[in-house]
């Protein structure tokens, strides 16, 4: 029985550590190119094995919480993921430059003030 709680607290600590230890790995520096491979590398084993066993809480029959847990390994696995290799996206900027952002017009939809008779 003992080894079964073991089991399920390593899971549990790979599921809500996983995520936050990659995304503090991406605040170290590497301005070389070996750097940055040795860096990432570590960053891709741990959010891969998080998002395996968050993925697996998240679908498996258990309480809300164990579920959460899953959820919020995922979101910061997103973070990390996104931080380490795409680093210049920005999606407010992105989902404004497809019209979906919200904001005002640039006067060329063809609704410009000639049309507000």
């Amino acid at each position: 029985m003992e080894s079964l709680a073991a089991v399920v607290a390593i899971i549990f600590m790979i599921a809500l550590f996983g995520g936050p230890i990659a995304y503090v790995l991406t605040y170290i520096p590497g301005e070389t190119f070996l750097a940055k491979i040795l860096r990432r590398i570590p960053i891709l084993i741990i959010a891969f094995l998080s998002t395996i066993i968050c993925t697996q809480l998240i679908f498996a029959p258990i309480p809300i919480l164990g579920k959460s847990a899953g959820i919020f390994g995922l979101v910061t696995n997103y973070f990390a993921i996104r931080r380490e290799f795409f680093p210049d996206f920005y999606l407010r900027k992105y989902l404004k430059g497809k019209g979906i952002g919200g904001g005002r017009s640039k006067g060329n939809d063809g609704h410009g003030p000639a049309g507000q008779h």
